[in-house]
């Protein structure tokens, strides 16, 4: 499995921007084959701060969601919403449970 965290500071009036480019890319993302699960969060209080939480069945289904263009129609808008580069983490996780 894959995992994704996704850290990225938006610009704080461009909040509203950001969260309607999100709506056009979370709903298909989670109807992805290999998608397991596909989160997004705005820090509380709204503090311009989101994270993208996403789990991949393997790096081939990650790949092929970098590839879909509404994925690639996000990656071209989202620079001018935020406040430098996102930071984003991949983890390669060979098992997990619930608690």
């Amino acid at each position: 499995m894959i995992v994704i965290a996704a850290k990225m500071i938006g610009k704080p009036e461009r909040r509203a921007d950001i969260l309607r480019l999100v709506a056009t890319v979370a709903q298909p993302s989670r109807a992805e084959a290999g998608c397991i699960a596909y989160n997004f969060y705005e820090k509380q209080p709204p503090a311009s701060e989101f994270l993208f939480f996403e789990e991949w069945a393997d790096q081939a289904a990650l790949d092929l969601h970098l590839k879909t263009p509404y994925f690639q129609e996000f990656m071209k808008q989202i620079p001018e919403l935020i406040q430098g580069p996102p930071k984003i983490r991949v983890y390669e996780v060979a098992k997990s449970r619930d608690l």
